[in-house]
């Protein structure tokens, strides 16, 4: 019999509200018995809607409470290390949001903690954890296995193929409103920007599909603060182009995916959608929302769109109105968590461990280098296979 796992959420914010709270406490492994925030009345509220028998103000209180097996984190960048440091020294396991950390130096303390005390961390590089990436990861690397192509396929004759020509390319679209990133995401003591707050998701992305594939060299240009670049090379031929724009709108999807390989193309739209072109198994895949309050509309991404539409219609705020009535596509948040749990249930590995939190943060951080030098800067093998124990 698999044992309830006792839990605490600390940081009790907005992100917490839209998938931390209601996705424990309908986690059937999981019993959900702190609430804590630095501010008391955020806590008291998740606390009441959540139905959490215990609040606080000081995380201390749940690090001191022999039944908590693992902490959820949610509060600011910047509050982690302290937390993760005293959780692991506790035995307990972590489950926290991305990033990691902020900087390198915060990383490697944590590795070493978490490491030394024996205790699985999680982080919420939740991308990695999607049904529609994990579909997408599959059906390239069945072509991987045994590329085949369509009758009427182009095969050049006069010359043998470049190396070049049959290495994996990644190309990641991120469109957005800059309204989405309040002042503390923006804040450099507190958030450190968009490349370090919200890239880290893509770039860990691209290091879980290449694996064992580890990154050589790193290129990005535009704002460390918000809109920007990024190319990142790995040592096996593969690469990843991030454009992300802060100049776009709610109005259309936000995240598009396009893997290139083998002559074929595998694309994913905004996790609702998958298409895949250039093999004789061609065709789509739709996936089901997280949170989807117009099933009646249809699936995939014109169903998306229109329920979207629907959703929003009437309202003078589209962010607002998302909040009221939550139009959710499966970024893999409930997969990370259920994969957590089952780590710390069977001892088995955790799904996105201290490593690829590490590695998220260091390219994040090379990434802001490179647009401050304008160059192309290495990723050497050391730095990016740490040795600490």
């Amino acid at each position: 019999m698999k044992k309830i796992l006792t839990a605490a959420q600390i940081g009790c914010g907005k992100f917490a509200w839209g998938q931390d709270l209601p996705n424990m406490t309908a986690h059937p492994d999981v019993h959900l018995k702190w609430a804590c925030d630095v501010n008391r009345q955020n806590a008291e509220k998740a606390a009441e809607q959540f139905h959490i028998p215990h609040v606080t103000t000081d995380y201390m209180d749940i690090i001191n409470d022999p039944e908590v097996d693992f902490i959820k984190i949610a509060t600011s960048h910047e509050a982690h290390l302290p937390i993760i440091e005293a959780a692991a020294a506790a035995k307990k396991h972590i489950f926290c949001e991305k990033p990691m950390a902020m900087e390198a130096e915060e990383a490697y303390k944590i590795i070493r903690a978490v490491r030394r005390n024996g205790v699985k961390l999680c982080v919420d590089l939740n991308r990695r954890m999607s049904p529609a990436m994990h579909a997408l990861r599959k059906k390239w690397q069945e072509h991987c296995a045994d590329p085949q192509h369509n009758p009427w396929q182009y095969v050049e004759t006069v010359r043998e193929p470049l190396p070049e020509e049959n290495l994996p390319h990644l190309n990641i679209r991120i469109q957005d409103e800059s309204s989405s990133y309040g002042v503390q995401h923006l804040d450099p003591l507190t958030g450190g920007g968009e490349i370090i707050g919200e890239s880290v998701h893509w770039l860990d992305l691209a290091c879980w599909l290449f694996a064992p594939q580890l990154p050589t060299e790193i290129t990005a240009w535009g704002s460390s603060r918000l809109s920007h670049g990024i190319y990142l090379k790995f040592d096996g031929g593969a690469s990843m182009t991030l454009d992300f724009s802060c100049s776009g709108t709610f109005d259309y999807p936000k995240e598009q995916f396009e893997l290139t390989h083998h002559a074929a193309l595998f694309r994913c739209q905004h996790f609702v959608e998958n298409n895949y072109y250039g093999m004789p198994s061609s065709g789509s895949e739709t996936f089901a929302l997280q949170h989807d309050p117009h099933p009646e509309l249809g699936d995939g991404l014109d169903g998306f769109m229109k329920k979207y539409m629907a959703n929003v219609s009437g309202s003078s705020n589209a962010k607002e109105q998302e909040n009221t009535t939550p139009l959710l596509v499966d970024k893999g948040h409930r997969n990370m968590l259920d994969q957590f749990v089952l780590a710390i249930q069977n001892g088995t590995p955790s799904p996105c461990d201290e490593l690829a939190g590490f590695r998220s943060t260091y390219l994040a951080q090379r990434a802001i280098e490179s647009i401050e030098l304008k160059q192309t800067l290495p990723i050497p093998l050391e730095k990016i296979t740490p040795c600490i124990y």
